[in-house]
């Protein structure tokens, strides 16, 4: 799922080359989708950044991405997302924008911006500075005290304020000079990072400050001095913008979900899968499933840390497990018939001792580092070192809750694929894209980074 995601994000499908016509268009675009031109210079942009992370990319790869994010941010209706951000627990829609343009720009022009910096006569953001950074609490507590709440943000006048409160003003590449208000660095943040500066953090608020500057700086450089013209800097933009409003599609759509995301469609989708397509997926994905049945284990009981740890760094240096149960354990099953056997340890038995749990959960064949039994009273504690010598491997069963819940999100996400695919190719269909052959069929004198 996460190498389908990062694929999005940059690539299409290759099987896609037939879904769209392929007229040529003026050498100094790369392509035009539905009257919307593509510069070239602003593709190769993208092309750059792209080959950093994989060197063979192609320009059609990294244009075909591009397109794509320019079909779902604009014939697709997107989810709303409050702009201000002064009441998101994330990043608002701009900050998560400004920020992908941020490293987009630094990535490949952070030579230009540290020369632009020299230029200026700054070492550091700081020195661009021509105010001091406002750090005056009786100035700042009115509009950052907050009522108790689950996310204290700004009213609505301490916003409208905070716009008018510059916090420092810096110079840019330019030549200009810029004010950076309160608000500007108060709707950068995300609900965590706000509270900070609701507890009055004015080292944060600095370190904020100094944040807000060096992405100012850099997108300024950027849209006056890189040498692109208007048209491909705004190009530029309207490309990163429709990536990150292509991303926000697909949360939509339930395609992008990490492990602490909640995603309703998916849920929902995973709700509705029946008895019979969870028992056709076991049946085809059954190693999915596998659980471990029963183990056959020894341990070593030893009275205190260090008298383990000398035994494990025996052990690892290759001193037999049977020997050092001989030598060194406490317990009484160190005379035993097989020296410290705990015996078959089954899957109903594994939680009613502490050590037949940790025996459980050993790989097969290694001495485990040794653990501290539970129990604070130190004339009752001691440590143990496992070794499993045998595993038996079973299935969870078919109607088991866990084959239930694991098998019912794979065939909703396996929907949702399908879906996502369905949805995409009908946009393809609908675009009138026209490509540029002759850049295309040219891979050299592409933009290179210089870092």
């Amino acid at each position: 799922m996460r190498k389908f995601i990062v694929l999005l994000l940059v690539l299409t499908v290759a099987a896609a080359g037939g879904w769209w016509a392929m007229r040529s268009t003026s050498s100094d675009v790369a392509a035009r989708v539905n009257n919307v031109e593509f510069p070239v210079a602003a593709v190769e942009l993208f092309v750059a950044v792209a080959k950093q992370n994989k060197p063979d990319i192609t320009r059609r790869e990294v244009l075909d991405g591009l397109i794509e994010n320019h079909l779902f941010a604009t014939e697709l209706p997107h989810t709303e997302h409050a702009e201000e951000g002064s009441g998101n627990v994330t990043y608002s829609r701009d900050t998560l924008t400004e920020n992908e343009l941020f490293k987009i720009i630094r990535s490949v022009y952070s030579g230009s911006i540290e020369a632009a910096l020299i230029t200026l006569g700054a070492k550091q953001v700081k020195d661009l500075y021509v105010t001091p950074v406002l750090i005056d609490a009786d100035v700042l507590t009115p509009l950052l005290s907050v009522r108790p709440g689950l996310y204290p943000v700004m009213t609505d006048d301490q916003l409208q304020a905070a716009k008018n409160l510059v916090v420092v003003r810096f110079r840019n590449a330019d030549g200009s000079e810029q004010d950076v208000t309160l608000a500007d660095i108060y709707t950068r943040q995300n609900i965590q990072l706000k509270v900070q500066l609701h507890n009055m953090n004015m080292g944060f608020l600095e370190q904020a400050t100094s944040q807000v500057v060096a992405t100012l700086f850099a997108i300024n450089w950027f849209q006056t001095q890189s040498g692109l013209s208007v048209e491909s800097v705004t190009a530029v933009e309207r490309m990163v913008a429709e990536r990150m409003q292509k991303e926000e599609t697909l949360h939509a759509l339930g395609m992008m979900q990490d492990i602490h995301d909640d995603n309703p469609k998916l849920r929902a989708l995973a709700e509705s899968v029946s008895k019979d397509e969870i028992n056709v997926y076991y049946q085809q994905h059954k190693d999915q499933f596998q659980r471990v049945e029963k183990v056959r284990a020894r341990h070593i009981q030893l009275a205190s840390q260090e008298k383990a740890d000398e035994v494990f760094r025996a052990l690892k240096e290759g001193l037999e497990f049977s020997s050092a149960v001989t030598q060194f354990s406490q317990a009484q099953d160190k005379d035993a018939p097989v020296p410290g056997d705990l015996g078959w340890i089954e899957r109903a038995d594994r939680h009613t001792h502490w050590l037949r749990s940790l025996a459980f959960v050993q790989p097969l064949q290694r001495a485990s580092a040794p653990f501290r039994s539970p129990g604070a009273a130190d004339s009752n504690v001691v440590w143990e070192i496992v070794f499993l010598d045998e595993k038996v491997m079973g299935y969870q069963p078919p109607d088991s809750e866990g084959v239930r819940y694991e098998a019912s999100k794979a065939i909703a996400r396996e929907k949702l694929l399908a879906e996502f695919d369905g949805v995409k190719k009908e946009l393809w269909q609908g675009a009138d894209i026209q490509y540029n052959q002759v850049w295309l069929g040219s891979e050299h004198g592409e933009r290179a980074s210089d870092e």
